[in-house]
């Protein structure tokens, strides 16, 4: 009871400070489903209104500041507000329309960017989101292979789409046995045909590699993040070597869902960290630049196959490449090329102090929190360590975690919701990092003995 007073006192503390976005939010309720335009963006007592944002900072319509860890949920890679994106996006506004009917030169000159990046990645096929990429390279690998099922491993995301959600909160009552997972709904509307062709693999555990035998004659594609969102978990450039061995010695594509660790991890994404070249590689959230985008890298061999069946694989979109996006993702792309892999080593350095000093700090006082992560990607969790599967996420305690974010809020720092990682970016300085392992530590310990804000 003691926490749940606490909680309330927390809470009462960021509706004082936010009376403007309480009342944005009654009129959300109005109009939107449950207030909100995604769930990611759901928080207690309710989200903040944002104002602006620049750099390492976002503000809210009350006039609060906050160093921004959620950054865009992954999109700013470069920080809010990237001088050589905002240029480009200046200019296409100002000299040309945000969309044509028509090709344009911009296209052609950020694919040979992208192809030149990626190493999985001799055909890029252009669309708006991750979420699309999903399902068109799952039509893609179909296509190319005549096979239905799809594989994904437990507790990984892949897009709000009958291909990913499945099993990605592992659930005690319904998860089933480590090493043959349950296919677990994570949403209603999901068609049981759906569930038919789906495959669930445990993750980092040799047990998928049977389960990929086992149904390599109906397996089209083996979906995987190099870095699972949910957890922030890897499994290890072994494991995924091994992944590569397996799937392609049973004829089954293996696909990297990069969305969130292209271009972050490396210039070349997950793929080129860990020296494993996947079938199919997909891109999203920061080769936009902070504008939608989505991406699929694959083969010429294996782009040219689908594209030469009767009928041919469908590439079409009205907004896909549109030019509004593709001047920042060029700047993006030529702002990552120009800095690599400097850039990534400096977040990387800056991860791993975090990382360290944190649970350092937890360890020393004897509290049950972790953080794990890899590279400029980070998660919190209330629980001891070790947290290294999807099913240790269970351990979790739910309650303090809230508490935990509270009290971060209101020393001014910003995390997206628990169930998804937090990062650094380009703008983030050595300061900003200490700042927010002050703030780390500072509601850890608050947490744990009581301390009123």
């Amino acid at each position: 009871m003691e926490r749940v007073k606490e909680i309330e006192e927390l809470e009462n503390a960021i509706r004082r400070l936010t009376p403007r976005s309480a009342a944005m939010r009654k009129r959300a309720f109005e109009v939107l489903p449950d207030g909100d335009i995604s769930a990611a963006r759901k928080f207690a007592p309710y989200p903040f209104y944002a104002a602006g944002g620049d750099g390492a900072y976002i503000w809210d319509i009350d006039d609060n500041r906050y160093l921004d860890c959620c950054m865009v949920f992954g999109v700013a890679l470069l920080g809010h507000r990237p001088p050589s994106v905002m240029k480009a996006v200046a200019e296409q506004i100002e000299n040309g329309p945000l969309h044509y009917g028509s090709p344009f030169p911009g296209e052609v000159e950020w694919a040979e960017k992208f192809t030149r990046c990626v190493p999985c990645a001799e055909r890029v096929v252009l669309c708006n989101t991750g979420n699309e990429a999903v399902q068109k390279a799952v039509n893609i690998a179909r296509a190319y292979t005549g096979k239905d099922k799809v594989a994904k491993v437990e507790g990984g995301f892949h897009g709000s789409n009958e291909y990913s959600l499945w099993s990605v909160v592992t659930h005690p009552k319904f998860m089933g046995p480590a090493e043959r997972p349950n296919a677990v709904p994570m949403a209603p509307g999901m068609p049981a045909a759906a569930a038919d062709n789906m495959l669930v693999l445990p993750f980092g555990d040799e047990a998928a590699f049977d389960l990929i035998e086992e149904h390599a004659s109906e397996l089209a594609v083996v979906m995987t993040e190099p870095v699972h969102g949910p957890g922030a978990l890897t499994a290890g450039a072994d494991y995924l070597r091994k992944l590569r061995e397996v799937t392609k010695r049973n004829g089954v594509l293996l696909l990297f869902d990069e969305v969130i660790t292209g271009f972050r991890l490396a210039l070349g994404g997950g793929q080129e960290l860990f020296d494993v070249v996947p079938d199919i590689g997909l891109f999203g959230k920061a080769l936009g630049g902070g504008t939608a985008i989505g991406a699929i890298g694959c083969s010429k061999e294996i782009l040219d196959h689908v594209m030469d069946l009767t009928p041919p694989l469908l590439v079409a979109g009205t907004f896909s490449g549109n030019a509004l996006t593709l001047a920042a993702s060029n700047a993006f792309l030529d702002h990552m090329i120009a800095n690599s892999p400097q850039l990534q080593n400096k977040l990387s350095e800056r991860g791993d102090y975090l990382r360290s000093g944190f649970n350092d700090f937890a360890r020393s006082r004897g509290l049950p929190a972790t953080m794990t992560g890899l590279g400029s990607m980070w998660q919190l969790c209330m629980a001891d360590a070790p947290i290294e599967k999807p099913r240790d996420l269970i351990k979790v305690d739910e309650e303090a975690l809230h508490e935990f974010e509270l009290r971060l809020r209101l020393k001014g720092v910003f995390l997206a919701a628990h169930v998804h990682i937090a990062f650094l970016s380009e703008a983030h300085s050595d300061e900003n990092v200490e700042q927010i392992l002050t703030a780390l530590t500072e509601s850890l310990e608050e947490t744990f003995t009581g301390r009123s804000n």
